[in-house]
């Protein structure tokens, strides 16, 4: 094997190994968001915040993932209203989503990806969650459409929203390392699916909640090791060939169809709307 492809090797068994791990930590918060959510995300994160020296973005993501992070400990001990735990989740999940839109709008002019973003952060109202009462393990909470092709179609239109924005904001490396943060939820939503109601397609979102927080600490704290390590020449072309305008359009009009076959299909079912805070 020469020295090229034996490097191509190590870079896919470096992702493989860095997926399981967000895989594995991600779904362990998610069932126990006291034992397991604390010490793999809260404490590292704000760790990372102290120590570390994050752009303004990742700190303000970061910083959003830990406060939801926190509130969810207060709701498993019975601390917090666990439907208004669920609902703040939700408009936490409209939030983030706009924070990158607006990054993508006003530094990268993204103008396409942009439209995509300001398509999800509608879409989520065709979301609703529910804490997982009478679960067979754990405590969590479920989020799903009115039917399941909703939720189907909400994650794909997110993970190619969301993949197209990394690349924007962080490098070919960086990005390749954030296929493993969102394909961690999708591989947990398939893990799960023995859970029946209790799992499948409604664990994406705190799945990607708990992924993104996890490979937010990991990314800002051993930035310049991803960087290096995940280096491919191959992958850094492929991006660059996903930033030309055909590509862009495209993808935004399968977003676009995305998400308006979502609200469509809330609208029909009655399910339409923002969650409620006053519950």
């Amino acid at each position: 094997m020469n020295e090229t492809k034996q490097r191509k090797v190590e870079v896919l068994f470096k992702w493989i190994m860095f997926t399981a791990a967000i895989t594995g930590m991600a779904m362990i918060s998610a069932y126990y968001p006291v034992q397991g959510n604390i010490p793999l995300i809260i404490i590292p994160s704000i760790m990372v915040l102290i120590f570390a020296k994050p752009v303004f973005f990742e700190k303000l993501k970061l910083t959003t993932l830990i406060v939801v992070r926190v509130l969810v400990v207060f709701a498993a001990l019975e601390l917090f209203k666990r439907q208004l735990y669920v609902n703040i989740c939700l408009w936490a999940l409209i939030i983030n989503i706009l924070e990158a839109t607006f990054t993508d709008l006003l530094r990268h002019k993204k103008y396409f990806n942009a439209v995509s973003g300001f398509a999800l952060a509608a879409g989520v109202l065709a979301l609703s969650g529910a804490w997982a009462e009478g679960a067979p393990m754990g405590q969590f909470y479920t989020v799903t459409g009115a039917l399941p092709v909703v939720t189907l179609c909400y994650i794909i239109a997110y993970t190619l929203w969301n993949w197209i924005f990394v690349t924007n904001e962080f490098s070919p490396s960086v990005a390749l390392m954030h296929v493993g943060f969102l394909s961690a939820p999708i591989i947990g939503c398939i893990c799960s699916a023995w859970m029946g109601p209790f799992g499948g397609l409604g664990m994406w979102l705190l799945l990607r909640a708990n992924s993104l927080a996890i490979g937010g600490w990991l990314q800002i704290g051993a930035k310049s090791w991803f960087e290096k390590e995940y280096h491919d020449d191959k992958f850094a072309k492929f991006v660059d060939w996903t930033h030309t305008k055909p590509v862009q359009i495209v993808c935004m009009i399968i977003n676009v169809a995305l998400i308006v076959t979502c609200l469509v299909i809330a609208y029909k079912t009655g399910t339409l709307g923002l969650p409620n805070l006053f519950v």
